[in-house]
């Protein structure tokens, strides 16, 4: 569940994340589940316009392991809202833990909540801030609703921590905007979201056996 990273904007489906997850979810785990797998993420949402499609894309089909990622358009200012923010920190607070809440009253035994990459956005925004720097505001708010709800936080902003402006421009699509990731991107996303999948994955086929 998500925005345009989670469903993988401007990249062939297989090579998006999500599908690296779902590639390795059947070759680890078909023998001991049926796997099924569903990208809810639509590009250009926030939080709120993804709680409004939550009954619909995720209680409807009682996930077992959910992934959470949103962000990125929360924090953004456009200028017909005069500086405000698309979504308020507190309201992104509020709706990232109702979509937790709906998860689990509709079967979901674990949740990964994930933090967003950094970027090479450095614009500043119509509310004079840098839009990087309301990006990381928002992740703070996702670091903070994981620990307080109980969810495993997969810190994506830190596994691209540590790459310089040189080798980030590798891992972002340079249209339209510097922020969407390429293939390399969504293989290193791949790379520090799976040990969290594959955890909820093993921990949901547990609590099944007993």
């Amino acid at each position: 569940m998500g925005d345009s990273i989670t469903f993988g904007q401007y990249l062939d489906a297989t090579s998006r994340w999500t599908s690296l997850v779902e590639e390795q979810l059947r070759s680890q785990f078909t023998e001991a589940i049926e796997v099924r797998s569903f990208n809810r993420g639509i590009s250009g949402e926030t939080t709120r316009m993804g709680l409004e499609r939550f009954p619909r894309d995720v209680q409807e089909i009682f996930p077992d392991v959910m992934t959470l990622q949103f962000g990125l358009n929360d924090c953004n200012c456009w200028q017909t809202d005069g500086g405000l923010p698309r979504v308020s920190l507190g309201s992104f607070r509020a709706n990232l833990v109702e979509m937790i809440d709906r998860a689990r009253r509709f079967g979901a035994r674990k949740i990964v909540l994930a933090t967003n990459h950094r970027t090479l956005r450095r614009d500043t925004l119509v509310s004079g801030e840098v839009y990087e720097c309301a990006n990381g505001r928002y992740n703070h708010i996702i670091r903070e609703v994981a620990e307080t709800v109980g969810v495993d936080l997969c810190d994506i902003e830190a596994a691209f921590a540590h790459f310089d402006d040189e080798e980030l421009a590798e891992l972002l699509l340079p249209a339209p905007d510097l922020l969407h990731l390429s293939e390399a991107g969504n293989r290193v996303y791949f790379t520090a979201i799976w040990p969290h999948v594959e955890r909820a994955v093993e921990a949901s086929i547990q609590v099944v056996a007993t």
